[in-house]
């Protein structure tokens, strides 16, 4: 068994085709083949079911992924754990992020990342906080950043508390509410919402906020995209409850104007890792950006 086969067998896992794999990896289609049949025959038992019509993991495939995934990570930390004890970080970065993210300048944070280390190979992705949580602590990210609610802080890795921002009212043109420096709950309690969609981290905090409050609301528009959803405020479909990091300053400048809710939701930022077990790379990272986040903006 080596780590070539596994990471043939897990390119194949995730798109179920062995031609994209073959190309995602840079070798030959039979190349490919010839590693994932050689680790069947080693373990005695087919990885997959091909047809001429579709390819599916076989209950031994299943098996065989998570410690596949666990295994090639941990060769991936001791490389670059071998590496940094020469005095030099190098390896693979896998960050999560979400679409609301404070202000951290995390393209500066890279940029300083990128000319400290220049041997670290860095990707970001951007979805949901209750996914990058995940995916953090199943190992597929090196380090998330996220936010949750105050009283909900994540589980299960470990979390450094990077901002605390409330939730603001955004309004679009025309907005009776627009003229005023705050407003609660209740005033907006009436308007028809845009929102994330139910069930999501972003959408919880203020459908929890409103429970609480005993303030029953509409939500006309759910969408997952932060840019879509300023977009239908800003066309008068509805007003949204936002942490104040999705809309930068009090006036945007396009139409679309954030007001302070004085009982409305907190948000907590937080960097994810792994703690201790973390790989040199992450490490360097979250130096990097704890070192930012030290310096004042301007």
């Amino acid at each position: 068994m080596t780590p070539l086969q596994l990471r043939c067998v897990l390119a194949v896992a995730d798109g179920l085709h062995f031609t994209r794999a073959a190309a995602a990896l840079g070798i030959a289609q039979s190349a490919l083949s010839h590693q994932v049949a050689a680790l069947e025959e080693e373990l005695g038992a087919p990885l997959f079911e091909r047809t001429s019509r579709r390819v599916r993991l076989t209950p031994a495939g299943e098996a065989l992924l998570p410690r596949a995934r666990s295994v090639l990570a941990e060769l991936d930390r001791l490389r670059t754990d071998v590496v940094a004890a020469s005095g030099a970080v190098e390896g693979r970065l896998r960050i999560g992020t979400i679409p609301t993210l404070p202000d951290l300048r995390l393209h500066e944070v890279l940029l300083a990342l990128r000319r400290a280390h220049p041997g670290i190979r860095a990707s970001v992705t951007v979805h949901s906080s209750e996914i990058t949580l995940a995916q953090v602590a199943a190992g597929t990210l090196d380090a998330g950043l996220a936010g949750f609610p105050l009283d909900a802080p994540p589980r299960g890795v470990e979390a450094e508390v990077l901002a605390t921002e409330p939730h603001v009212a955004v309004l679009g043109p025309g907005h009776p509410l627009r003229a005023r420096r705050r407003v609660r709950l209740r005033d907006v309690a009436a308007c028809p919402f845009v929102d994330f969609p139910a069930g999501t981290g972003g959408r919880r905090q203020t459908d929890e906020a409103f429970a609480a409050a005993r303030l029953a609301r509409d939500v006309v528009v759910e969408t997952d995209d932060l840019r879509l959803l300023l977009d239908l405020v800003r066309s008068g479909a509805g007003v949204a409850l936002l942490p104040a990091a999705a809309v930068r300053g009090g006036e945007a400048g396009d139409g679309v104007r954030t007001v302070a809710v004085t009982d409305g939701p907190v948000r907590r930022s937080c960097v994810l890792h792994a703690g201790a077990t973390s790989s040199a790379a992450t490490r360097a990272f979250l130096a990097e950006l704890r070192r930012h986040l030290a310096v004042p903006v301007g």
